[in-house]
């Protein structure tokens, strides 16, 4: 039987460990995945946030663009037909020369489009639109997203420098762009951005940055990138529920391995003690069947005188009142264990009880010269009780008395009310109880060790039986007890209070 039971605990211990480190290594590999994740949404957050920052941009200057050449004050667009191709072909030129320019020197710029159905040199407000929206299209939002500014005509040129001194990156709305990609993104935590190479406002709460990102329509392009705190706490608090769960899911599983293994323990040290009851109830049994047996023969074999007889057919009587003694504890715990007993309480004062149970064993007491002090208030303690088992719970712990006593005993008896509650106090001045043991002996079948298996009669019954009466009557029972000076037993109960007599109708 040990040795299975040390086969399970240890092949349960395994398959526990086994399961936690799994689950561990769920939540390590889960965590790294995250992390990578979170480092990758922040740098495209980023990136996307950059691209739709710059593509706003282009179209404002796209449009800035469009209204320069619509300007007839600024620019003039012309067109005619190309005599080989039969394209139109536009010009591009500045209305007034700017200083030093020949009238006839004017930067000019041609281009043809073959999808064009009008085929004349006549410039119509249709013709201007379309040229317009073309060459912005292609060869301005061209020349922007390669970084470089082409002079097309002196002013135009001149008006798209003074574009890109006067018009700063908005770094506001870069801002919130890159707010808005993280909430898509599921990621709410604080950050800060930094342009070129400024130093990102308080540094010492952000540890970790993104890759940089550039941006701008002139080489050299800015730069910018994000800083964040640190990204595990972060982490963890984005997945503090699945964190928690595994955590709870460990927790259970520990407390179901720890629970599982205390009441097999408990299991193995009930049948333990078991083993020991049967071995001491065969003991006690073995003894009084054996002298009723030996009496029995020797009034049947041998011609005794009457006075001889009668002293073996008390003997017999003596041992057959034990035998019934020992039954009807045996069969009342069973009763109790299946809760089969019914208690008939009564009202009655506390007193009372503790006078007739030292009266019930009052023999003993003399035979052992024992000593008892009452010390009970003048006015009675009232309580609702079963008058038989109360008075055999404390029969119980004035036997343990007698039993464990040293010397001349001396059993001391108080009685109080306390805050609505009854206490009663068995002290005595036996060997006591070591501490490592008080907290077991009201379990069943347990008794306190001393040396000798058979020295001191009991079966482990008694103050298991007391537990469970006291607590049955709402109440509880404690000890105090210190090696070789004596053992205190407490017993708190309700205090009865009278019930008002029911009025009558006049």
């Amino acid at each position: 039987m040990k040795q299975r039971v040390k086969y399970i605990l240890v092949l349960m211990s395994v398959c526990t460990l086994c399961l936690l480190l799994f689950q561990f290594y769920w939540s390590y590999q889960a965590f790294q995945s995250a992390s990578k994740t979170f480092k990758s949404d922040i740098n495209e957050a980023l990136q996307a946030a950059v691209d739709n920052e710059m593509e706003r941009r282009q179209d404002e200057i796209v449009e800035k663009y469009k209204g320069w050449l619509a300007d007839t004050n600024l620019v003039v667009i012309k067109c005619h037909i190309d005599s080989l191709s039969g394209l139109t072909v536009f010009s591009i030129s500045d209305k007034a020369p700017s200083y030093g320019v020949a009238d006839n020197d004017k930067v000019e710029f041609a281009i043809g489009y073959q999808e064009f159905d009008e085929k004349s040199a006549t410039m119509t407000l249709r013709k201007k639109k379309y040229f317009i929206d073309r060459f912005v299209d292609t060869k301005i939002r061209e020349n922007l997203k390669d970084g470089y500014t082409t002079y097309y005509t002196r002013r135009l040129g001149e008006k798209i420098e003074e574009w890109f001194k006067e018009v700063k990156l908005d770094e506001a709305r870069l801002q919130q762009l890159y707010a808005e990609e993280l909430r898509e993104r599921g990621i709410h935590t604080k950050h800060s951005l930094a342009f070129k190479n400024k130093e990102v406002a308080n540094a010492e709460s952000f540890s970790y940055a993104t890759r940089k990102f550039q941006f701008g329509f002139r080489k050299p392009f800015d730069e910018v990138r994000a800083y964040f705190p640190d990204p595990n706490k972060t982490l963890l608090l984005r997945m503090k529920w699945v964190l928690l769960s595994s955590l709870v899911l460990m927790a259970v599983t520990i407390f179901c391995f720890a629970y599982t293994v205390l009441t097999i323990l408990r299991q193995k040290k009930l049948t333990e003690l078991k083993n020991d009851f049967v071995n001491n109830m065969t003991h006690e049994l073995r003894t009084p069947v054996a002298t009723i047996g030996i009496a029995a023969e020797a009034i049947q074999e041998f011609n005794l005188s009457k006075t001889s007889a009668d002293e073996y057919l008390t003997i017999i009587r003596q041992q057959s009142g034990r035998l019934s003694h020992l039954i009807d504890g045996i069969l009342k715990n069973l009763a109790f264990e299946q809760d089969q007993l019914e208690l008939s309480p009564r009202p009655m004062p506390l007193q009372q009880l503790a006078q007739q149970a030292i009266l019930q064993h009052r023999p003993q007491l003399d035979v052992a010269g024992a000593a008892v002090k009452f010390d009970f208030p003048a006015q009675a303690v009232p309580v609702k009780v079963d008058e038989l088992h109360l008075l055999n719970v404390l029969s119980n712990l004035i036997e343990n008395a007698l039993k464990y006593s040293r010397g001349t005993m001396v059993l001391q008896l108080s009685c109080r009310e306390e805050n609505g509650r009854a206490i009663l106090a068995l002290k005595d001045n036996g060997i006591g109880i070591p501490a490592a043991m008080q907290s077991k002996v009201f379990e069943k079948f347990f008794r306190v060790p001393s040396g000798n298996t058979h020295n001191t009669k009991g079966y482990g019954l008694g103050l298991s039986y007391a537990k469970t009466i006291i607590e049955r009557h709402g109440g509880s029972i404690t000890l105090q007890s210190r090696v070789q000076e004596g053992t205190t037993f407490l017993i708190s109960l309700p205090v009865y209070q009278h019930e008002p007599a029911p009025g009558t109708v006049a």
